[in-house]
């Protein structure tokens, strides 16, 4: 069909972010290819797009707050527009938590360098964001710097900037089989041909590593439906919904939600897990969403009853330990970046970054901050028995 000196498989914002890296590191022709509408399908276009130092291994901290300076100059450092806003962001946890929350606070602030992270009481929180209900709330994480970006637009922008450095795009083609000669990657076999590279980079998200199976190249990814809907709070006004609710995790609930635009609110909708790949996913249920909704008024009163104006469902992929797998495995020339299991867009920037220096540089003395970085993410860890474990521990993080 053709060739190239790289393949990224995946069309969402990992693999956008990838083939826009690799281009600017100078690495030849690249091609990124999706089975679908590239950037227009997939946990991508399903993400909640929050942006938050707050996670429970400072090895997601760190790749986030690499990834924060990115959306925060997105227009200089990729061009166009990502949405990105900062509302702040809260961690609402309720009494079992308060004191792992002081802690693991602390923790982030050091691991991010330059962001610091405030613990607030119930009463500070909602004097904060007075569209809140502090009930059953004991402590909260406070982000001045959190927020949210759209994940659809980010990942076309990226499309677009990698265009403009001579990345091709194949829509429609599917990934079948990764070519292997000697131990050696030699191309991929797509649904409508083969394209021969040295290099093909797996980014499919919920598809894990299934056009490697055949060569012995297996880690445990799981495809998860995930679902999420959209409220328009009435009388909210002129930027009401923006400064009065922030970008949220609940704890105490076990959901998260943010504003979208002056007047909506955009929240997690939990669904069934059990998916099928190839086949369609099964839209949200008025049920699903109600049962959501209700939850969401514990925390935003009146949410319950506003109505709902908009649901997304679709599927991603999950690891054990919920983190992704990145890094090369197999033949030589084969990398992997997937099972980000509801995380990527936050850390999609750093993770490129990094995976475009591994790739070009190899082993480089200039790839190691890098490996270091990357290092427990890595596709053995799972069967050797090293999943990343949390240095904090709440009930829904």
């Amino acid at each position: 069909m053709t060739s190239a000196d790289a393949v990224v498989v995946g069309g969402g914002v990992v693999g956008a972010a990838i083939a826009h890296q690799l281009a600017l590191a100078g690495l030849g022709r690249i091609v990124l290819c999706d089975q679908g509408r590239i950037g227009a399908q997939g946990a991508t276009s399903r993400s909640g797009g929050l942006l938050r130092l707050h996670h429970t291994s400072r090895h997601d901290t760190e790749l986030t707050a690499r990834s924060l300076p990115v959306f925060e100059q997105w227009d200089e450092l990729v061009g166009g527009a990502c949405g990105y806003r900062r509302t702040g962001f809260l961690l609402l946890v309720g009494e079992r938590h308060a004191e792992t929350l002081r802690t693991n606070s602390a923790a982030i602030t050091r691991a991010a360098g330059y962001r610091s992270v405030e613990v607030l009481d119930a009463a500070e929180a909602v004097r904060l964001y007075p569209g809140l209900s502090p009930d059953g709330v004991a402590a909260a994480a406070y982000e001045p710097h959190g927020g949210y970006a759209d994940p659809a637009a980010a990942a076309h922008a990226l499309l677009a900037a990698a265009r403009r450095r001579g990345v091709l795009l194949f829509e429609g083609a599917t990934a079948e089989r990764v070519v292997e000669r000697g131990g050696t990657v030699t191309g991929l076999e797509t649904s409508v041909g083969r394209i021969d590279s040295p290099l093909v980079v797996l980014a499919g998200g919920a598809w894990g590593t299934g056009p490697a199976a055949h060569l012995g190249v297996t880690v445990p990814v799981t495809a998860r439906r995930i679902g999420l809907a959209q409220l328009e709070l009435r009388g909210a006004g002129r930027r009401g919904a923006q400064r009065s609710v922030p970008t949220c995790i609940d704890d105490t609930t076990g959901t998260y939600f943010r504003p979208e635009g002056t007047n909506r609110l955009l929240f997690g909708v939990p669904s069934d897990p059990d998916v099928r790949l190839g086949q369609d996913v099964t839209p949200l249920t008025a049920e699903e969403v109600a049962r959501a909704a209700r939850t969401l008024g514990r925390r935003v009163p009146g949410a319950g009853a506003a109505p709902v104006v908009g649901t997304r469902a679709g599927l991603d992929g999950y690891t054990p330990d919920k983190r992704p797998v990145i890094g090369p495995a197999g033949p030589d020339g084969l990398y992997l970046a997937t099972g980000f299991s509801g995380g990527g867009f936050k850390i999609a920037p750093a993770v490129a970054e990094l995976a475009a220096v591994e790739i070009a540089e190899g082993g480089a003395v200039a790839g190691k901050a890098a490996q270091e970085l990357l290092e427990p993410y890595r596709p053995g860890r799972f069967l050797a028995g090293r999943p990343i474990v949390p240095e904090a521990s709440y009930d829904h993080m």
